[in-house]
């Protein structure tokens, strides 16, 4: 298992100033756990890398391991503490479930993929989260032998909140689930027990694969964690981006050159004479998402202050990515 490096530790607390501070997430208990769970080791090791940007990655069996961003904001929406007793449903790597043991008491993570929920269960043991428990098991019928909960995470989404789920929920806990259709947007929704009655609070717009049963797995395999960008279809795209900050002098662009040619993206990167950095990259979607991640954070010795993109035209005479 790939160790927790200092630089690491320097692009996890990039990653939680950039992408999450200056994104509204602001529970101080999440932030802290934010910073302190090492996202490269719930990864593939070719991926641990690109684990502190902000983005989804593959985890192999045509999963996923959500964004950060979307991982602090369903833990913030959650409201929990040491007291709490978590259920996750769709677990995945663990990342999520990590993140929830920082945070909360006990947390009972539910995988409908075998391979998933040991791995996750060996790294989770590798970190010694004891108060973090995975099970094999169809998420949507729940623990009812752990119930009542002080929140249930669910990172699928359902037309509808699953019944077994909603009487598993305690006095003033609550259920955080994308809700909406498939392959269409949804809405993060918060609902809370009071008393006899439920309380639902819409918060914004997501779109998860579709929370699946053990009946239908066969047919649809989901119930991993998954983020909005694992439903999209693969489309090519071409954007041009200018990178500010202390980015000349620092080997940025021999830096971005060996990433977009490692990631497969035709295009090229140059210094311009206001002391910017200017890139041209062109490839599919998602992977071209990956790499504005990385122009946001850069190598070690940069420093970006911030990343303007615009759309482009694709140009068919690019054939790799280069240094101009």
């Amino acid at each position: 298992m790939t160790q927790d490096t200092a630089d690491h530790g320097v692009r996890r607390l990039r990653m939680v100033e950039e992408q999450l501070v200056r994104r509204g997430i602001g529970d101080e208990n999440v932030l802290a756990a934010m910073r302190s769970v090492p996202r490269h080791l719930f990864v593939p090791p070719a991926l641990a890398e690109e684990a502190y940007m902000d983005t989804p990655l593959p985890l192999g069996l045509g999963q996923t391991i959500s964004q950060p961003y979307m991982v602090a904001l369903m833990t913030q929406l959650l409201g929990v503490d040491v007291r709490s007793r978590v259920l996750e449903v769709g677990s995945g790597s663990g990342y999520q479930t990590a993140v929830l043991a920082e945070v909360a008491g006990e947390v009972y993570a539910l995988e409908l993929l075998a391979e998933l929920a040991e791995r996750a269960r060996e790294t989770l043991a590798r970190l010694a989260y004891a108060n973090a428990h995975t099970a094999i098991a169809d998420g949507t019928r729940g623990r009812p032998e752990l119930a009542p909960f002080d929140g249930i995470l669910v990172a699928a989404a359902a037309a509808e909140v699953p019944p077994l789920l909603l009487r598993q929920l305690g006095e003033g806990g609550r259920l955080v689930i994308p809700i909406g259709r498939p392959q269409r947007d949804q809405v993060l929704t918060v609902i809370e027990r009071r008393g006899d009655g439920l309380v639902e609070r819409l918060h914004t717009r997501c779109r998860f694969v579709p929370l699946v049963s053990d009946h239908d797995a066969g047919e649809r395999r989901g119930g991993a964690h998954y983020s909005a960008e694992a439903t999209e279809e693969t489309v090519m795209k071409a954007v041009d981006a200018r990178a500010y900050g202390t980015v000349q002098g620092v080997y940025y662009r021999a830096a971005a050159r060996a990433e977009g040619a490692r990631l497969g993206l035709r295009g090229w990167v140059r210094n311009m004479r206001d002391g910017t950095v200017a890139l041209h990259l062109q490839g599919d979607r998602a992977v071209v998402s990956v790499m504005l991640d990385w122009c946001r954070v850069g190598p070690p010795a940069a420093r970006v202050d911030r990343v303007e993109v615009s759309d482009a035209t694709l140009d068919d005479t690019l054939t790799d990515f280069e240094v101009r």
